[in-house]
């Protein structure tokens, strides 16, 4: 554990914090010519006239009717919205299907499914939506987002019965984005205090890394069990990345605040302040989900938390943002001594991939973990020419999955907590294979293969996993 918890922080953080990528291509010069490419099952842009069979009687280009109704009679007992449809709704569809989020459609109401049903179905049926990327037998993760066969031919019961309605309940109304049950008001709520209107470097360019850093007001420490991000403008907001900087950095802090007139600092690929640690992450889709009860990331009295935005000004060029971060702190009367969590990466920063090579495989191995280790969830990370990514460990018990992503799509990542934690009995070692096409098939529009190493560029690759774990007694002076 030890050895993995320094080698892991101090090579991610030194290779993440570096202005410039490998070869010298940023994600903001680049990132207006994305194409995902071959690898990108996501639907959300699904062509809604496609001739994918529904039973249902579709317009051309593919919703509902407007005249199709329920004629179903008072002896109907099918499905129904409201008893079947709904719930099926809110457990996989409305993290994103909600109106200025990530899909292209909501699905909130019983107008805005019975309208986009015919369109649902076809991505219900070829299993593309709900994104769920891990391979569910290699662990059970917490928020499994799924359709069975099972629902699947519900929804077509409803929609060849004419989409009825049924009768509301109490709570009835538009669904509300899915979520967590989140008890009380927030801590702490971190907010720089504006409206930031994003500034790409370039005239040419429509990204700008953007770090706030922003004081939580605490006069001891603090274990941080919940943080829900509210981004203000989901139009130009891509991502936001939180980092604890310690009171030692708050110098460092301060001379990047004045390299230029804007709020914040550019900081492209890192906080670029010593010794931050990652607090937090989050990308469209994303439910904010809290650690077990009385467990928690430790935010020590004098430092700041450093919110970096990756903002991407295409869908609104004179738009502003003022995000903001909740944060929900282990109580401590009823968990006087807190298990301590930290997260921790291991990159594999030699990485390279040959130009063409379809079928490109970089392995990464930990060293080898002397003592028990507690993992409670993991974050898997490439770019866009990934493919496939596993982490898996050889235990003193046998091997033992993390998580397996088949078919990697870049638009469909994020944190995976587990159902139960995951012991990795010692001696243990983790391993990382992650699989890349860089064949001319599968290159950005314009773009031939070309040789490819570890960088923050969109044309830059990674092969990073990011886990959640359990401290043991001691080891946090190592952080």
């Amino acid at each position: 554990m030890t050895i993995l918890l320094v080698v892991g922080l101090s090579t991610a953080v030194s290779a993440c914090s570096d202005d410039d990528s490998v070869n010298g291509e940023s994600e903001a010069e680049n990132n207006g010519e994305i194409d995902t490419g071959s690898n990108d099952e996501t639907t959300d842009e699904i062509d809604a006239g496609s001739d994918v069979g529904s039973d249902a009687d579709d317009d051309e280009n593919g919703e509902a009717p407007d005249d199709v109704g329920d004629d179903t009679g008072d002896d109907y007992e099918g499905p129904t919205y409201y008893d079947d449809i709904e719930p099926m709704m809110r457990a996989n569809c409305t993290s994103c299907h909600i109106p200025d989020d990530i899909a292209p459609f909501p699905l909130q109401t019983y107008e805005d499914v019975k309208t986009f049903a015919p369109a649902s179905h076809i991505t219900m049926v070829e299993g593309t939506m709900p994104p769920w990327p891990p391979d569910d037998e290699c662990a059970d993760f917490k928020d499994h987002r799924g359709i069975s066969t099972a629902e699947v031919e519900i929804f077509e019961e409803w929609m060849d019965a004419g989409y009825p309605e049924g009768e509301p309940g109490e709570d009835a109304g538009a669904l509300e984005p899915t979520s967590v049950d989140i008890d009380g008001e927030a801590d702490r709520v971190l907010d720089w205090g504006f409206d930031y209107k994003p500034q790409p470097p370039g005239d040419d360019e429509i990204d700008d890394y953007r770090c706030f850093a922003v004081d939580p007001d605490i006069d001891e420490d603090k274990f941080v069990n919940l943080i829900h991000t509210r981004p203000d403008n989901a139009e130009v907001v891509h991502h936001m990345i939180a980092y604890i900087a310690p009171e030692s950095s708050v110098d460092e802090l301060e001379v990047l605040e004045n390299e230029d007139d804007r709020p914040g600092y550019e900081c492209f690929g890192g906080p670029r302040v010593s010794d931050a640690l990652w607090l937090s992450a989050w990308a469209p889709g994303e439910v904010p989900t809290p650690f077990a009860d009385g467990h928690g990331i430790r935010l020590e009295e004098g430092a700041k938390v450093v919110v970096q935005m990756h903002y991407n000004i295409v869908n609104d060029p004179e738009g502003t943002d003022r995000t903001e971060v909740d944060l929900y702190f282990v109580d401590e009367e009823e968990y006087p001594e807190p298990v301590e969590l930290a997260i921790v990466p291991l990159p594999g920063t030699d990485l390279f991939i040959e130009a063409g090579d379809p079928e490109a495989e970089v392995v990464v191995e930990a060293p080898q973990l002397p003592i028990d280790v507690t993992v409670h969830g993991v974050f898997p990370h490439m770019h866009m020419l990934g493919t496939e990514i596993r982490i898996s460990a050889e235990t003193g018990d046998g091997d033992v999955c993390l998580i397996d992503v088949p078919r990697w799509d870049f638009d469909w990542q994020g944190f995976y907590m587990y159902e139960e934690p995951i012991e990795l009995a010692s001696p243990s070692q983790v391993t990382m294979t992650c699989v890349y096409d860089n064949s001319a098939s599968n290159q950005a529009p314009g773009r031939t293969p070309q040789d490819v190493y570890w960088g923050d560029g969109t044309y830059d690759e990674m092969c990073l996993g990011v886990f959640v774990l359990e401290l043991p007694p001691g080891a946090a002076e190592l952080l």
